[in-house]
């Protein structure tokens, strides 16, 4: 939160935040922080075969067997 901190005493308008708006954004840039850092563990725990591949990159080919519109259901899911 410290960093948070100083990030935000060095923008412009700082000085027109009131102590709760100040305090609501470090809690937000925290929070964004540790769910960031716990999606980098749990991927790099996950030991993907594939790391940078996305859905995008899936191949449809009738020999696979796929359904597009069901696998790209799963994105949004």
């Amino acid at each position: 939160m410290a960093a948070a901190y100083r990030r935000l005493a060095e923008q412009d308008n700082a000085g027109d935040l009131d102590r709760n708006e100040w305090l609501g954004l470090m809690l937000d840039r925290e929070a964004a922080i540790r769910a960031d850092r716990q999606l980098t563990n749990r991927l790099a725990a996950a030991k993907l075969r594939f790391v940078e591949t996305c859905i995008e990159d899936i191949d449809f080919a009738p020999r696979r067997g796929l359904d597009r519109r069901k696998t790209l259901q799963l994105e949004g899911a």
